[in-house]
């Protein structure tokens, strides 16, 4: 019964793109619609903008120095964002993990060199878009643009919220925040990179790991 159902309803052609994108377990296209969902009928579209591209762990996407030309969106796995000091340290600012978008965007959008580098932790599946096809997704579905700018809101509010917590309290308490909060996350940083990212020495936070769990 429920087989004549769905074919007899699969004649209208919005059900049939209906139970397509049902259908698809593409990570991007639950992105756009979960954030957006009245875009759910257009979002088979987009995805020939797209390419898709694996890295081994430890592999640097983009160097300090580099012409950047593609944006990220992170179907599984695990990147940071970092520069390198005058000691030659590396110094993590950012993370991204699945259905997070990720580039060095003053590179990306403009036409200086990265400031920054970005890597991988872990072996990482990205959908990435290139400048030129990036700039022609917005001009032929002006739709993404909406997407993109609550992605970058929400980014950017996390990012506020961040530095506020950094700002207003302890080493100590940053990091007891950070594991109560994203516990899982937490796991999958090696100490140095969280380390840097906490602006700690490996010792310093050996012993925070320690409190943290005592």
């Amino acid at each position: 019964m429920t087989f004549w159902i769905i074919k007899y309803f699969c004649k209208d052609k919005k059900y049939v793109s209906f139970i397509k994108l049902i259908k698809m377990k593409n990570q991007l296209q639950q992105h756009i619609v979960k954030l957006i969902p009245s875009f759910k009928y257009e979002i088979d579209k987009i995805l020939d903008y797209f390419e898709k591209q694996t890295f081994p762990t430890n592999h640097v996407v983009i160097n300090e120095g580099d012409t950047v030309n593609h944006f990220y969106f992170v179907i599984s796995g695990c990147m940071h964002i970092y520069f390198t000091d005058h000691d030659g340290h590396k110094n993590t600012i950012h993370f991204a993990i699945e259905e997070w978008w990720l580039t060095e965007y003053n590179a990306f959008l403009g036409s200086s060199a990265s400031n920054f580098g970005i890597a991988t932790l872990e072996p990482t599946e990205v959908l990435a878009i290139k400048k030129e096809n990036f700039e022609q997704l917005l001009l032929d579905y002006p739709f993404m643009g909406i997407y993109f700018n609550k992605v970058h809101m929400r980014a950017y509010g996390a990012s506020l919220q961040k530095q506020k917590t950094f700002a207003m309290t302890s080493k100590e308490d940053f990091h007891n925040y950070f594991c109560t909060q994203y516990p899982d996350l937490v796991k999958r940083f090696p100490d140095d990179v969280f380390a840097s990212y906490m602006g700690i020495s490996i010792d310093e936070l050996a012993i925070l790991n320690k409190n943290f769990h005592s």
